[in-house]
């Protein structure tokens, strides 16, 4: 599966030209071109290169010598390499002559393949309901068919749905990720259900997710993938709750918590769960964060669930929202 996804592009550096010479006496010590303006190279990991450099005084009995990071990885004129990981590669290459010995150095900068999902094309922006409650995008026509709200995303290829868990009739109220690009600082006015598509800070850019748990996110090809990372926030209306109450669910200003906790599954079987804190024991996230997703390992989806320690007998009491951005996913 990681061949398959390993970039395929070839990057040649220069082209293999030889000088001989019949006579040993006129033979030099070899002379190595790179046919380079700086003697480095930078490519995304997976990619092939070619290094093919020019040579003179060269002959049929001229050996090559080819080191990657100190390992001999070709005895050829042209080496062909294929990085796996991203990092530094110090390349080598020694030639030797009747004459005497040449060696040349060049660095290989291998930057790792990912891809950003920022949703800040402009399809996006077909995607965000107007109003925040209550709009047709993700609400429907009040229960008289089931909502079809889902988005994908052609680079990243990450994916998702509302869960429909009761049928579908009810949309977004039933789980989901939605697009959104309000901001709304006024989390005290404001903390009611009909600014739940709002963040209280913009983090940089147009357009984010927000989440009402339980939701998920997967790959469009079924393919398992390291998701690196993420950018999180807290919505208007589960802020402004979480920090004053709101008569049903009480202020967690100085105790109590709500979490959201992040599930990987690879196909059925779950790779790891990771927890962060919108509030814990008075300490409540007000802002844009970001969190390593790296440790799920794997993945071809991850599921949002929020819990927290004001309950009811019909679960946690909190708005169960959360928004997330820039989603970093390793290819």
């Amino acid at each position: 599966m990681k061949k398959y996804l390993l970039a395929c592009a070839v990057l040649v550096v220069g082209m293999v030209m030889f000088s001989s010479c019949s006579d040993d006496d006129d033979m030099k010590e070899p002379v190595i071109a790179f046919n380079v303006s700086e003697e480095s190279l930078t490519v995304e990991e997976g990619t092939e290169v070619t290094i093919a450099p020019t040579y003179t005084y060269v002959d049929t009995n001229t050996t090559y010598e080819w080191t990657v990071n100190g390992v001999v990885a070709s005895t050829t004129p042209t080496l062909v390499y294929t990085p796996a990981t991203a990092g530094e590669y110090v390349i080598v290459l020694k030639v030797t002559n009747a004459a005497g010995t040449t060696t040349k150095q060049l660095t290989l900068v291998v930057s790792e393949n990912v891809r950003t999902l920022d949703f800040e094309a402009e399809s996006w922006a077909a995607l965000i309901d107007a109003p925040q409650y209550g709009g047709t995008l993700l609400y429907g026509d009040g229960g008289t068919t089931p909502v079809n709200y889902s988005w994908s995303d052609v680079e990243s290829l990450l994916s998702s749905s509302l869960t429909a868990a009761w049928g579908g009739y009810y949309g977004y109220s039933e789980g989901g990720v939605a697009i959104s690009n309000y901001i709304d600082a006024d989390i005290q006015n404001h903390a009611t259900y009909q600014y739940q598509l709002a963040v209280p800070a913009s983090n940089g850019s147009e357009n984010f997710a927000v989440v009402y748990a339980p939701a998920s996110i997967s790959f469009s090809d079924g393919e398992a993938r390291v998701i690196k990372s993420m950018d999180v926030s807290p919505t208007t209306y589960q802020l402004g709750v979480t920090t004053y109450g709101d008569g049903y669910a009480a202020s967690l200003a100085e105790s109590g918590y709500l979490a959201v906790t992040i599930v990987g599954k690879n196909g059925d079987t779950e790779t790891g769960t990771l927890t962060f804190d919108l509030a814990r024991n008075g300490s409540i996230l007000t802002g844009w964060d970001k969190i390593d997703l790296s440790s799920l390992g794997e993945v071809t989806s991850l599921t949002f669930d929020v819990d927290g320690s004001d309950r009811s007998d019909y679960g946690v009491k909190h708005p169960k929202y959360f928004a997330f951005d820039n989603v970093v996913v390793k290819f």
